[in-house]
């Protein structure tokens, strides 16, 4: 019998990626993530690498009352403004929509411009990586949400100290 508490939750999304929640259920999360009734995790904080907060309290744009991150990408054509869901593997957003699937974009801070880092390949398609936003003010390197920037990929992780919280495949 296994009592170590442990979520170790998957979840099966349509598109066939599986999003794993592998911290124990009685863990405190760090760097102001939730953990929501469904077992998901929502982040309530994200900084570019200029130490940018990308998520506003005062945004219209809710996910399930949780307000959005807010990026621009930058295609191969279009540019603008999109509004991600906060909880991980909610692949809701809004604003600009008319990047082509599978399209390699730059995703950048709207205050100062910066682009996130890149953080690994992604392998979805050529060219694509994942890309980081920082959980602290600090800018750790390992305490990041990272997302794929090929429009439409869902691969993402949640990391404090590189150990994944939760992850999208």
């Amino acid at each position: 019998m296994n009592n170590d508490n442990s979520s170790d939750e998957k979840f099966n999304a349509n598109d066939g990626t599986t999003l794993d929640i592998v911290i124990e259920d009685n863990k405190a999360l760090p760097h102001g993530l939730l953990r929501l009734h469904s077992g998901v995790i929502a982040v309530t904080q994200l900084f570019c690498p200029n130490g940018h907060n990308l998520i506003s309290k005062n945004s219209s744009a809710r996910f399930n009352g949780y307000p959005g991150i807010s990026v621009i990408v930058k295609g191969a054509k279009e540019e603008g403004l999109v509004i991600i869901s906060p909880i991980h593997g909610d692949d809701t957003r809004f604003g600009e929509q008319d990047f082509e699937p599978g399209e390699v974009t730059s995703l950048c801070c709207p205050q100062c411009g910066v682009e996130l880092p890149k953080v690994q390949p992604c392998g979805c398609v050529p060219g694509a990586d994942l890309v980081g936003f920082y959980l602290d003010k600090d800018l750790t390197d390992g305490n990041q949400v990272v997302i794929c920037n090929s429009w439409g990929c869902l691969r993402s992780r949640v990391t404090d100290r590189f150990q994944i919280i939760s992850k999208l495949d």
